[in-house]
């Protein structure tokens, strides 16, 4: 049996496609079309925690940027991807609110799926990363965790640990509050 055909499209292309609807999303890797499902309840709940809490962070005092919930985001010349959450510093803000795709932000976080780990992990990291993303939160809900990239190191917070970043002053999150 041969491998289906894949669908390869231009940056310009990939733009020219309608909005994901329900059900699934696009991204654009390495010049292919990657379809993906919509995530589980217990990926959207870890998302919808770190949004909330990274927004009260970023409201809370003025100058703190912006924390965004998944856009089209350029990685590469031939790579637009959607990262479940991604905050830009002050003075990265986008510059329009009405187009796409948007840059790379300094922090990017992917929550895992079982279909999706190893992608978030693996080419989407490197792109993050490449782009100029200072850092990439990599949250694994089963068994609950984050690893946390930058180009000089990484580490791991297990579920009784502290989420914090140096791009963040005063930032902090129980990583077992992920799950709230």
């Amino acid at each position: 049996m041969t491998a289906p055909p894949v669908a390869r499209f231009t940056r310009e292309e990939f733009l020219r496609l309608p909005e994901s609807s329900p059900g699934f999303r696009f991204e654009l890797v390495d010049g292919e079309l990657v379809t993906m499902n919509d995530p589980l309840p217990l990926h959207q709940v870890v998302v919808g925690t770190v949004y909330a809490e990274l927004r009260r962070w970023c409201r809370a005092v003025e100058g703190r940027g912006r924390v965004l919930l998944s856009i089209d985001t350029e990685v590469g010349p031939d790579a637009i991807v959607g990262p479940d959450l991604q905050w830009l510093a002050a003075g990265r803000e986008l510059p329009d609110l009405q187009r796409r795709p948007w840059p790379a932000g300094d922090l990017v976080i992917e929550v895992a799926s079982p279909s999706t780990e190893r992608y978030d992990a693996g080419t989407k990291l490197a792109r993050y990363l490449a782009a100029g993303s200072q850092e990439v939160w990599l949250v694994t809900p089963e068994p609950l965790g984050v690893r946390i990239v930058r180009p000089d190191g990484e580490r791991r917070i297990d579920a009784g640990g502290m989420l914090t970043s140096g791009l963040l002053p005063g930032f902090e999150l129980r990583v077992a509050e992920l799950l709230d």
